[in-house]
């Protein structure tokens, strides 16, 4: 997988980029969430990104297999078949390659997410 395309995949695995993404009152759209590349390489892309107060992502398919470490704050993953799951400061979201999930930042305060999706050989 290419670089530009593990990017997309990535952003779309977050639910950032979302088609016609509309603001409705106390969601936070997509363009609010701030992202920062850290390290992309041949084997890991790791990005750290704030969700909003208010944030939820696209509901998706994990193009890859990916961790979520909760830097500040906290957020929910819902993966289809487990429900909900609360990540706080400290904490690890491990996502399986296929996981139908997205993320959502129920709190009043933004929560900053370090992300490492392993790349495919």
């Amino acid at each position: 997988m290419t670089t530009k395309r593990l990017v997309l995949a990535a952003l779309v695995l977050l639910g950032l980029l979302v088609p016609g993404a509309v603001r409705r009152e106390g969601v936070a759209a997509a363009d609010d969430v701030g992202d920062k590349t850290l390290l992309d390489n041949q084997q890991v892309l790791v990005m750290e990104y704030v969700f909003p107060p208010g944030f939820k992502g696209d509901e998706h398919e994990a193009p890859v297999n990916e961790f979520a470490y909760v830097l500040d704050g906290e957020f929910s993953v819902v993966t289809k078949g487990q429900g909900k799951t609360v990540v706080k400061k400290g904490q690890i979201e491990f996502a399986r390659k296929g996981a139908v999930h997205y993320s959502l930042n129920e709190t009043k305060r933004p929560a900053r997410v370090l992300v490492v999706l392993l790349k495919e050989r």
